[in-house]
C-alpha cells in the first residue's frame, strides 16, 4: 500500500475520498440516525455478518473496516463511528491483537480518548516490531506533541530521516514551534510547502493544519484562517474547530453561523463544534441587540447538563468552552480547563487554560468589590 495512504490514518485528517462519507443533498439526518456507508464498508460488513461463525478467519476485513470507520469518524457529524471502530476492534482475538495493523488502529483509539500514556505503550509495541515504522513514527510524534513532551516528539520524528525527507522536515518543523520558535519554524514550513510540486491531498490537510496553527502563534490570524480556507470542506472536525475560533476572533460570527448550523442541520455534531455555533450565534445576537435566546442553546445546555451528571470528563475543553463563553461560570471553566491540562497540553489548552483563570480572577475581583 502507498505510504501517504497509511500516513492519512494516523494524522487526524480525513479519507482521501471524502466525499464519499457524506449524505446526498436531499437525506435528512437526524443526530442518532444512522451514518452512511462506503460501498466499500459495505461490502465488508456483508462479508463479516453472514458469516459470523469464521469472523476469526476474517481478520483482515475487520481491520479494513475499523480502519475505514476511523477515517470516517475525523469529519464532522461523524463522531460515533470511533465507536464502531473500537467495536469491530473489540470482535478480534488475542492472535490479532499482535499484529502491527491491529496495533495501530488501537493505539489511534487511545489516543483520541486522550489516553496518551496508553496509546504510547501501543505505540511502542509496533516499534519494537519495526523500529522504523512510519505511521507509528508519526503517531507517536503526535501523541508526544499533545503531551507537550518536546524532546520525544522530535525523537519520534528521527526516524522519518531515512525514509521521507519532506515528513521528517515537515514534523520536525512542528517539533520546532511547539518549542516556541515559531519565528523560525513558520517561515521555513512555507518555504517547505511552496517548493512542493505535488502534495496528496491528506497531507496538505496536515500541514496546512501546522501551519495555520504557527501563523496565529505569530498573532497572523487571518493569514491562519486563510490557510485553512481551501481546505475546509475536507478538514477534520479539529480543523473546523481552529477555524471556526479564527473566524469568531476575526468578528465573522455570521460566516461561522452559516456554516456550522448548515452542516449541524444537514448532520449534526459533537459538542465542540455545537459550543461554537452558539458561539457564532450569540455574537450576533449582541451585535443586532436582541434578547431572543440562541436557538441552538437549549440543544447544547442539554448536553452540558447530561455530561456533568454522569461524569463525563473526557474532551473536558468542550466544557470549559462552555462555561467560558456561553454560559460564563469562572469556577466551572476553570475547573474544566484544569481538568483539560492534565491531558492534552496542546497550545490551545493552554490558552484555555490562561482564559479561565484570568476569567475567575476577575470574577473574583469583582466579587470583593461588591
Amino acid at each position: 500500500m502507498n505510504k501517504y495512504l497509511l500516513i492519512l490514518v494516523w494524522l487526524l485528517v480525513p479519507p482521501l475520498q471524502a466525499d464519499s462519507f457524506r449524505p446526498a443533498a436531499d437525506d435528512s439526518l437526524a443526530l442518532a440516525a444512522a451514518l452512511p456507508l462506503t460501498d466499500r464498508m459495505v461490502e465488508l460488513l456483508a462479508r463479516l455478518t453472514s458469516e459470523p461463525d469464521k469472523a476469526a478467519t476474517l481478520e483482515h476485513a475487520t481491520l479494513e473496516l475499523s480502519g475505514l470507520y476511523l477515517q470516517g469518524a475525523r469529519q464532522p457529524g461523524f463522531d460515533d463511528w470511533f465507536h464502531e471502530a473500537e467495536q469491530w476492534l473489540d470482535t478480534l482475538g488475542n492472535k490479532s491483537a499482535g499484529s502491527i495493523n491491529y496495533l495501530l488502529l488501537r493505539a489511534d483509539i487511545q489516543q483520541q480518548q486522550h489516553q496518551f500514556q496508553a496509546a504510547l505503550q501501543t505505540l511502542q509495541a509496533v516499534l519494537n516490531k519495526d523500529p522504523q515504522h512510519l505511521s507509528a513514527s508519526l503517531m507517536a510524534a503526535r501523541v508526544y506533541l499533545a503531551t507537550a513532551q518536546h524532546q520525544a516528539a522530535q525523537q519520534a520524528c528521527a526516524r522519518l530521516w531515512q525514509q521521507d525527507l519532506f515528513l521528517f522536515s515537515v514534523c520536525s518543523y512542528e517539533v520546532a514551534g511547539r518549542k516556541g520558535n515559531w519565528s523560525s519554524s513558520y517561515p521555513a514550513l512555507e518555504q517547505l510547502y511552496q517548493r512542493q510540486t505535488s502534495i496528496p491531498p491528506a497531507i496538505e490537510i496536515w500541514v496546512r493544519g501546522i501551519l495555520a496553527e504557527q501563523a496565529e502563534q505569530l498573532g497572523q490570524m487571518r493569514v491562519a484562517q486563510q490557510w485553512l480556507q481551501p481546505i475546509l470542506s475536507q478538514a477534520p472536525t479539529s480543523l473546523w474547530l481552529k477555524w471556526a475560533d479564527l473566524s469568531l476572533q476575526l468578528g465573522e460570527a455570521e460566516r461561522v453561523f452559516n456554516k456550522l448550523s448548515a452542516l449541524q442541520q444537514h448532520l449534526g455534531f459533537a459538542d465542540s463544534l455545537l459550543v461554537r455555533l452558539v458561539m457564532a450565534e450569540q455574537q450576533l445576537t449582541a451585535e443586532q441587540h436582541s434578547a431572543s435566546q440562541p436557538s441552538f442553546f437549549a440543544e447544547l445546555a442539554q448536553r452540558i447538563n447530561v455530561r456533568i451528571a454522569r461524569g463525563d470528563s473526557d474532551h473536558a475543553a468542550d466544557l470549559a468552552y462552555y462555561f467560558l463563553h456561553i454560559k460564563p461560570d469562572a469556577a466551572a471553566a476553570l475547573h474544566w480547563a484544569e481538568l483539560n491540562y492534565q491531558s492534552a497540553k496542546e497550545p490551545d489548552d493552554l490558552a484555555l487554560l490562561k482564559q479561565s483563570k484570568q476569567a475567575f480572577t476577575q470574577s473574583n475581583k469583582l466579587t470583593e468589590a461588591y
